[in-house]
């Protein structure tokens, strides 16, 4: 599945609340989801992935779906990343601002001969958020979190010419291969997969 990242994103986080008058945003947090996090992996969570991976969808980003953005598809797809991390195949974090969910990311884990491995499945960034460092930060936690697991190298897909190239080669990735034409942007745009990877 491709990665799907909309942009890096956050308003900021000071230690301190913000000063009596200021229009400083609430703090945001980043937490894990599922049992050993702080963000229960339950209906509630679900919903708001679904609402958060249409507006991004619905903004033009490259998130996995064509204009027209049917919620119907974006809640089936949530469904299966949500069940994942009940059971433990994926590991997910979310950010919150304000009780509302403004950015998640997900990483898949490999298995078998593909144990020492995993892969960055999916990052969302609301798009009111963007260009302020949530993507850097919800991939970092991720990264860190398939250190922690022993794996040694991890991997992203992304549409060509989406920005996500330069993105992830801030966070160490280089390109490891190409699919010609793999992924559909819309009827008149078809883009290069591009395969991306680190060493951890």
């Amino acid at each position: 599945m491709v990665p799907e990242l909309v942009t890096e994103a956050s308003k900021g986080t000071g230690a301190s609340g913000p000063a009596a008058g200021s229009d400083a945003a609430p703090a945001l947090t980043v937490d894990r989801v599922g049992p050993l996090g702080g963000v229960a992996s339950d209906s509630a969570f679900g919903v708001a992935l679904v609402t958060l991976w249409q507006r991004a969808a619905e903004a033009g980003a490259p998130v996995g779906f064509a204009a027209p953005v049917l919620r119907s598809e974006v809640a089936a797809r949530a469904a299966g990343l949500v069940d994942e991390v009940r059971t433990g195949r994926l590991i997910a974090v979310a950010a919150n601002q304000a009780r509302r969910l403004v950015g998640v990311g997900f990483l898949r884990p490999g298995r078998g001969s593909g144990q020492h491995t995993g892969h960055l499945e999916l990052i969302l960034v609301d798009a009111e958020h963007s260009r302020a460092g949530l993507g850097t930060r919800l991939a970092g936690r991720l990264l860190a979190q398939a250190a922690e697991l022993g794996l040694q190298r991890v991997d992203a897909a992304v549409p060509a010419d989406a920005g996500l190239e330069t993105f992830f080669g801030t966070l160490g990735f280089a390109e490891w291969g190409r699919r010609p034409g793999w992924i559909r942007m819309n009827a008149d745009d078809e883009r290069d997969e591009v395969l991306l990877g680190a060493e951890l």
